[in-house]
């Protein structure tokens, strides 16, 4: 799942250089060009904008979703096995407390 958000944020990242790129020739153009034509690429660059804010917004609430459903199964395992998860917590401070003790 891990591995699926990853790749999600790389082709999210990609299309949002797309888009800086398609941003500074569009830039150029208004520089060069004036008028209705300049008008145009601007609602057509507001337009973009928005869908890509739609994405990333979509990207993010995947991503909370996942999360969430991650804690959700480590609340279930815990409220089925309370000993077990007890014991495990236990084991992994000790754990950490001795790695820290030798790095002193």
């Amino acid at each position: 799942m891990a591995e699926k958000n990853e790749e999600s944020m790389d082709t999210l990242r990609n299309e949002l250089n797309t888009l800086r790129d398609q941003m500074e020739t569009l830039v150029k153009s208004l520089g060069e060009k004036g008028g209705e034509a300049s008008s145009d690429m601007v609602a057509k660059l507001e337009r973009e904008l928005e869908h890509y804010r739609k994405m990333a917004a979509d990207k993010v609430h995947k991503a909370y979703e996942a999360g969430s459903a991650g804690i959700e199964q480590v609340g279930e395992q815990v409220r089925r096995n309370p000993v077990t998860s007890l014991l495990v917590a236990f084991g992994a401070g000790c754990a950490l407390s001795w790695l820290f003790r030798q790095y002193r």
